[in-house]
């Protein structure tokens, strides 16, 4: 495991992601989402250009990108370079793991939407959500700092 310091509302995450996994053997990033530590923004494409893995940007909800852009408008001077890192993303699919449960939402950088759909079943062991971005999740939860966020890999 890997931790880095995320500051809330900063675009240091991308930055941040790349320091954890350049001298790693990583095959493929899950990212919970594209927006860390209230607006810190990944930058997906970035991201692959200079690691060349797929990216798989995975919510459990459909991401409401309306929402996002009015308030990045409303809060942020630099609205239009956060919102060119959304649109970064691509297109938003929806795949069902389970076909009992509910679809999750996903983009996709560097790969085929089939192919991240079959990456993201095959790691779905115990729930609907991808068990390295479950297990990242209870981490970066347990491990939060007031006025910035950890990043777990």
């Amino acid at each position: 495991m890997r931790l880095g310091t995320l500051h809330v509302d900063a675009l240091d995450v991308t930055d941040v992601i790349l320091r954890l996994v350049s001298r790693t053997r990583t095959t493929i990033i899950f990212l919970s989402g594209a927006s860390f530590a209230g607006f810190n923004i990944v930058d997906s494409r970035r991201l692959y250009t200079s690691l060349r893995i797929p990216i798989i940007i995975v919510s459990r909800e459909k991401p409401n990108n309306a929402s996002v852009k009015r308030a990045l408008k409303k809060h942020f001077a630099d609205w239009k370079k956060r919102w060119e890192l959304v649109r970064g993303l691509g297109k938003i699919h929806a795949f069902a793991p389970k076909a009992s449960e509910e679809p999750l939402y996903f983009e996709a950088v560097g790969v085929s939407p089939i192919k991240a759909s079959m990456i993201i079943q095959a790691y779905c062991v115990t729930s609907r959500v991808p068990e390295p971005i479950r297990v990242a999740g209870i981490l970066a939860k347990g491990l939060a700092v007031t006025g910035r966020e950890l990043a777990a890999c």
